[in-house]
């Protein structure tokens, strides 16, 4: 195992988990772990999720859902998005919820589920202003009553989706609150002992909005200790659950006016130290960071100096090497001492969001789960 490695804090995990569960209840909290758990490792982040209380999990694709069954994970995974009917079979064969999200898939779905004698477990999905995936109920009412009536499946989930939770202006937001609330109301009065889970919070909802918990919350990016964009008003004491780090795998000298790296977009400006670390674009640490990263040594900050490559960067360690030695922990982003580099610093120069970052760290670095 090399020396590049994303060190995974199930104690933080379990801290964000709690504060939300703490915060919406009697509302339930479903785990997203899409993405391999936003990078974080889906296998070993929804065992721990379901083992401190949570009993749905949420995947963008089957084949997510497929690994965490094989994994061995029996609690309820929904399926988000639109899907085309080819996949079924492999929703039916793993106990998958499907999202349904357009006429075209429900003759499908419903010989499907006719010849292999399954009663499918199917969500609702419900476009309240996303303009993205989901039907529009003022449009397509009655076709979603017919939907509830089809004995096929069995209607266990409706849900929405928020586009702007985390803007200040709360207008939109607010009306989209409102419309799923009506839409609850109407389905309710319709189907009396219909007992769906109504959900739609998402992360900047749950910590904004009270009012969208409904019966489940959906939490993604603040689970893992980020808010979902740098600017974002967060007085919620989350904690980071990735940190990433590698070593300093090469040290030497270099004279003044010396070129460094491809293209020589930087030359040192006297004689200094220069150290080498084993991580590069390939392993998630992005070539933006050329000559504007920084990086912890020693609770100490040094530049990131030239062309991010593939593989590794260099950092300048200064005239003098001090208590810098080969080996020493090299931080991308976490803490070291009392110094620390926080994911939406990095989001915040890269001009991205949290969610990116830790996406961003590739498969290639191991996952160090720390329990």
């Amino acid at each position: 195992m090399g020396p590049t490695r994303a060190y995974i804090s199930h104690k933080n995990l379990i801290h964000n988990l709690q504060l939300i569960q703490n915060n919406v209840a009697p509302a339930t909290v479903m785990g997203v772990v899409k993405a391999d758990a936003y990078g974080h490792g889906s296998i070993e982040v929804a065992k721990t999720l379901i083992a401190h209380g949570v009993n749905y999990l949420g995947v963008a694709f089957p084949e997510e859902g497929i690994e965490l069954r094989k994994a061995g994970i029996e609690t309820h995974i929904l399926v988000f998005g639109a899907h085309l009917p080819h996949f079924f079979p492999q929703f039916l064969d793993y106990n998958l919820d499907i999202t349904l999200t357009d006429a075209g898939q429900l003759q499908p779905l419903r010989e499907l589920c006719l010849k292999h004698k399954v009663q499918a477990r199917v969500q609702i999905k419900i476009d309240t202003g996303m303009g993205r995936v989901g039907f529009i109920f003022e449009k397509d009412r009655d076709l979603i009553f017919q939907i509830i009536e089809e004995k096929a499946w069995q209607v266990v989930g409706i849900y929405s989706h928020l586009s702007s939770a985390d803007e200040e202006d709360t207008h939109f937001t607010l009306e989209q609150i409102k419309k799923f609330q009506t839409i609850k109301e109407q389905i309710n009065h319709r189907f009396p002992d219909l007992k769906p889970i109504y959900h739609l919070a998402n992360s900047a909802a749950i910590m904004r909005f009270k009012e969208s918990y409904f019966d489940m919350v959906r939490p993604g990016v603040m689970l893992y200790g980020n808010p979902p964009s740098p600017d974002f008003d967060l007085k919620w004491p989350l904690k980071e659950v990735m940190a990433f780090k590698s070593k300093i795998t090469l040290i030497k000298k270099l004279a003044a006016n010396q070129p460094v790296s491809y293209n020589r977009r930087y030359y040192t400006t006297q004689t200094t130290y220069i150290g080498l670390v084993p991580a590069g674009y390939a392993d998630g640490y992005n070539r933006k960071f050329t000559n504007t990263g920084q990086v912890l040594i020693k609770g100490r900050r040094y530049p990131v100096i030239g062309t991010v490559c593939m593989d590794q960067f260099l950092v300048d360690l200064g005239p003098e090497l001090k208590d810098v030695a080969l080996g020493d922990e090299v931080v991308l982003f976490g803490q070291q001492g009392n110094e620390h580099i926080k994911i939406i610093e990095v989001a915040r120069k890269l001009e991205t969001i949290p969610y990116e970052i830790t996406c961003w760290v590739s498969r290639r670095v191991p996952r160090i789960h720390l329990r």
